[in-house]
């Protein structure tokens, strides 16, 4: 994977609506433990189904995309929210934080919807972004 973009995956900022916060790489988030005690959990990840291998896709593609990766959380609280990249040409990306899903399987999830990383995390630890390997 390319260095500039592992670089646009780091400063992309992971938004949730409600509860609002953002998520940053590399920062601990204290909205986000607040969150996590609330339901009793330690484990969350934040992903898209959006634009498979950071190819761009039609919005009615990434529409339909998201309805599907909704529908396999339906075990897990998950949030609505959108990652916004630093660069403003590349428009936001709906996502779920979904709380209570270890890393493994998130990774699994980010590989089914054909995912270059996914953003993962515990309680009182900074938030890391995850590679996937195809």
């Amino acid at each position: 994977m390319e260095p500039e973009l592992i670089n646009a995956y780091k400063n992309t900022s992971y938004n949730v609506f409600d509860p609002p916060m953002s998520i940053k790489i590399g920062r601990q988030n204290p909205e986000l433990d607040a969150l996590l005690k609330r339901y009793d959990l330690t484990n969350w990840a934040y992903v898209t189904a959006f634009n498979p291998f950071s190819e761009l896709l039609a919005a009615e593609e990434n529409e339909e995309r998201h309805k599907q990766l909704k529908k396999r959380l339906k075990e897990y609280p998950s949030f609505e929210g959108e990652g916004v990249g630093p660069d403003p040409a590349w428009k936001p990306e709906q996502s779920f934080l979904i709380l209570g899903i270890s890393a493994i399987d998130a990774g699994k999830l980010g590989e089914y919807f054909q995912q270059n990383a996914i953003v993962v995390g515990k309680l009182k630890d900074v938030a890391e972004l995850m590679l996937l390997k195809y």
